[in-house]
């Protein structure tokens, strides 16, 4: 197919998470009669490498051989920045899309040394994830990252709240800013709920609470087992159980707050789980409880597969999925108690809850498809591409 559009979709790797699950489902919708798609990591890792389409190459710079040589402040990352500038030449690209600070620090850079044009997606809100995520040296990280996403021919927010974040944060202009929500197919959703799994014993007596993500602070798993304990210890309400999906840094914590609060036999941690729907489907109640996001997938995710879910009012994200809190409970930020009502308040029998839960699936069902987001993106990536023409 000649005369395609080059596109290097670019990520530090593949490991259990919502940005690589979303680079998964663009590789595999990407309309491949405009576009020919490559793939850069940083780390050739992650438990959805296996879901790489055949036809997209793979380019990581851990398949080099170790620059070595003395330490110094920033080595790796100009080798990486070189690695990456010299896919750009090698591979003939036309537009670079990557996604995440850390991608950016890296593509950033190598695509204005190249002059390759780059789309640059932010997922969340970016004064946290400075603070949390990005490591040492944040003030010239900072810098290298403010200039990167200046540069980029647009910066893509995946909600109008973010978008607003990232334009305070970076001094972005207006028009430089694009505001694409997260795709999904919920038709691969669906048949991966209906797979039989085993749910480890799950006590079908009790009213089941999931919640899934990565065990890092800024998903607030530690939030939710607070609130879990007052209902349990406070309200009296022992007929439950939680179902924590994923992995992360802080998995050791939360094993010992649930340790703390004698909730051994009421939280199950369930690990990393390539498909986690069944554990959604089986669900009674979805709860989120991060302490920010930018479009969280998970809490679109349940919804999808009719769960009632529960979400803190955090900054950005579930506001404006739940509508205001018209599709689901939308409670107070980082309020254990209010968290715990809300707990309790859906473990009442209600008769117009199915209605409800119904329609919040039909809201993200039209709102939220792989088809839409899909064509918007491939509309930027062609925009972008010109300007080398």
């Amino acid at each position: 197919m000649p005369d395609r559009i080059r596109v290097l979709f670019a990520i530090g790797s593949l490991e259990g998470g919502g940005s690589e699950r979303q680079i998964i489902n663009m590789l595999r919708h990407l309309d491949r009669s405009q576009f020919e798609p490559h793939l850069y990591l940083v780390r050739r890792t992650g438990e959805f490498l296996n879901d790489v389409p055949d036809d997209v190459p793979i380019t990581a710079f851990d398949n080099v051989s170790n620059p070595g040589g003395m330490y110094l402040p920033g080595r790796i990352r100009r080798a990486q920045i070189a690695h990456f500038a010299s896919a750009l030449t090698d591979l003939h690209i036309d537009v670079v899309y990557d996604r995440t600070p850390h991608m950016a620090l890296i593509a950033g850079p190598a695509c204005q040394q190249s002059g390759v044009p780059h789309l640059s997606t932010i997922v969340s809100n970016p004064a946290h994830d400075l603070r949390d995520n990005i490591g040492r040296f944040r003030w010239l990280k900072f810098r290298i990252l403010k200039r990167a996403y200046r540069c980029a021919h647009r910066v893509i927010a995946n909600s109008e709240s973010l978008a607003q974040a990232c334009r305070e944060f970076y001094h972005l202009k207006p028009e430089q800013l694009a505001v694409l929500s997260n795709g999904f197919d919920f038709d691969q959703i669906n048949e991966l709920a209906s797979q039989q799994v085993n749910l480890q014993g799950r006590a079908t007596e009790k009213f089941h609470i999931v919640a899934a993500g990565r065990l890092e602070t800024c998903k607030g798993f530690d939030v939710l087992t607070d609130a879990l304990d007052e209902l349990v210890d406070v309200r009296g309400q022992t007929n439950i159980t939680l179902s924590i999906a994923g992995r992360g840094s802080q998995e050791g914590n939360l094993k010992r707050l649930v340790d703390h609060h004698c909730l051994e036999d009421v939280v199950r941690f369930m690990g990393f789980l390539p498909n986690p729907y069944p554990l959604m489907q089986s669900a009674d109640l979805f709860c989120l409880t991060s302490r920010y996001e930018g479009m969280p997938n998970v809490l679109v995710e349940a919804m999808s597969l009719g769960v009632p879910v529960l979400s803190t009012d955090c900054p950005e994200g579930p506001r404006d999925i739940l509508k205001n809190g018209t599709m689901g409970t939308l409670v107070p930020h980082l309020d254990t108690v209010a968290i715990a009502a809300g707990i309790e308040q859906a473990m009442k029998p209600d008769q117009d809850r199915a209605a409800r839960t119904a329609k919040a699936k039909e809201s993200v069902l039209s709102r939220f498809g792989i088809g839409p987001t899909t064509s918007a993106l491939e509309e930027l990536l062609i925009i972008a591409s010109q300007r080398n023409q």
